[in-house]
């Protein structure tokens, strides 16, 4: 990405922009519509049941929900779904975004961000805010993804999606009196009640956390089909079940592969609600992830123990491992391996173009000799051009590489690390004469995004993106081994 970035460009053909409008739009809505189905607020697909009129007083404030279920308030209230539409990073992406396409990605982004702003159509767009534009909702549509959101969730509509799976919000609420979740026999003397196997699977998250281009159907984020994909969808376990749970008994799910009722001694029982029976297990609803910047930008009480639960999901994800080939002429290869070996998706997931996953590695020999030094972040908090990055690289539809998610048409590299697998960064090195040891350290270190794009978007020096190392390996070897190895067998030197 440069520092100066084209804004004026959608889908880089002129006239696109009608036909997407204009055209294909309406002719996806008239052909839905015959089947008893359509998207007023498409490109998102989120609707309300029946297609009928909402306001936000429809929905019930998360204040109130408090009353009843305080340790989920709680855990909601610092999490990434209370603060989807105010988030500071987003906000000024977002607007980019409506900017540079004329508004057709309002609804698009806002459907996941902000599901009742969206479906009330009481969002709006200030371009006298912040850097590039802000936008504003009415009540309850400030606070993203609230209780009532999820527990309004009647269905889905990924059936009718065009590429026929869940995403892009293809969320029905039904806001009312029912509230509805996985158990069959709450009671509740505030609200009716009604059992959803729906919240139970992880096809509902994939509503909001696979993201397809709404022209050409590229998946900008697709960590539904990563988990799909994956051992963990093979066993049965879903999103829920390391996401509404610690992180020791999300790192338990994926050690041992059981979902966590199944777990000995789990320790997750209590009460789903004031006044109700004691319950064997109960989700928390924090949803952490590995975003440990935006709440403490914000200054959202509470935020430090939301970063550190992030950053030891992070830290507990991925281990490393060494492998060293002896050369010709004293080169010698270092191959760093890195496993997924706790997430049930791809390291990263999301925004897999604007996450940041890479490795610092340093050789130096007993004499402080530095032989190798790859992926120290320059002065300016930004990874070196050299580094060894777990990230795929966005181009638009012409094969320019771009950042900007309503640009991005396609992939020219892929470098994500799948659950349970692993990917390897090499290196070449020289052992100086006289050196008796050297010591190889590595570290896997993680930023949400870079530093250049966030001083793009909210301005230099507003926020300096944290980095967190996500694991470090060191080890020292004897370097006249690595000399007497048979170079001729190509020998490895094992690491451990």
């Amino acid at each position: 990405m440069t520092t100066k970035r084209t804004l004026t460009r959608w889908w880089l053909a002129a006239g696109v922009v009608g036909a997407f409008l204009t055209g294909s739009v309406f002719a996806a809505n008239t052909a839905l519509a015959d089947e008893g189905m359509a998207f007023p607020h498409y490109p998102s697909y989120i609707t309300a049941k029946d297609g009928r009129s909402v306001a936000p007083g429809d929905w019930m404030n998360a204040q109130v929900c408090a009353g009843c279920h305080p340790r989920q308030a709680a855990g909601w209230r610092t999490s990434m779904h209370a603060n989807s539409f105010r988030d500071i990073v987003f906000q000024e992406e977002w607007a980019l975004g409506v900017r540079a396409t004329d508004g057709a990605v309002q609804n698009l982004c806002g459907g996941c961000h902000s599901p009742v702003g969206v479906l009330t159509g009481t969002i709006q767009f200030d371009p006298e805010m912040g850097n590039h534009g802000g936008f504003t909702a009415m009540g309850v549509g400030n606070d993203g993804v609230f209780c009532d959101v999820c527990h309004t969730v009647s269905g889905s509509s990924w059936r009718y999606t065009s590429n026929a799976e869940p995403g892009n919000a293809s969320l029905i609420l039904d806001p009312g009196p029912v509230k509805r979740a996985t158990l069959g026999d709450s009671k509740s003397p505030f609200h009716e009640t009604a059992y959803s196997d729906l919240h139970s699977r992880a096809s509902f998250c994939a509503n909001c956390h696979n993201i397809f281009h709404p022209e050409h159907g590229f998946p900008i984020e697709y960590t539904y089909d990563e988990w799909k994909m994956s051992p963990y969808a093979h066993r049965g376990i879903q999103c829920q079940d390391c996401h509404m749970v610690p992180v020791a008994t999300a790192m338990r799910v994926a050690d041992e592969m059981k979902r966590p009722h199944d777990l000995a001694d789990h320790g997750l029982g209590g009460f789903a609600g004031m006044g109700g029976p004691m319950r064997d297990l109960v989700h928390d609803h924090g949803f952490v992830g590995g975003n440990s910047v935006v709440a403490e930008a914000m200054g959202v009480p509470g935020a430090e123990a939301v970063r550190a639960e992030a950053i030891k999901r992070l830290q507990n994800a991925a281990d490393l491992d060494f492998e060293l080939f002896p050369g010709k002429g004293g080169a010698n290869l270092l191959k760093v391996k890195v496993t997924n070996t706790r997430a049930g998706h791809h390291l990263p997931t999301s925004l897999t173009f604007i996450r940041q996953v890479w490795l610092e590695v340093e050789v130096v020999d007993d004499q402080g000799r530095l032989m190798l030094s790859s992926g120290k972040l320059d002065e300016g908090n930004n990874i070196p051009g050299e580094a060894v990055k777990f990230i795929n690289t966005s181009v638009d539809s012409e094969g320019r590489p771009t950042v900007d998610p309503w640009e991005v048409a396609g992939f020219s590299h892929v470098n994500t690390i799948p659950p349970k697998g692993h990917r390897h960064g090499a290196y070449a090195f020289v052992i100086p004469d006289g050196a008796q040891t050297f010591t190889i350290t590595a570290r896997l270190n993680y930023q949400s995004y870079t530093q250049e794009l966030t001083d793009y978007l909210l301005g230099e020096g507003v926020l300096t993106v944290p980095t967190i190392m996500m694991e470090e390996l060191v080890q020292t070897f004897d370097a006249n081994t690595m000399k007497r190895a048979d170079v001729g067998q190509d020998a490895r030197v094992v690491q451990r």
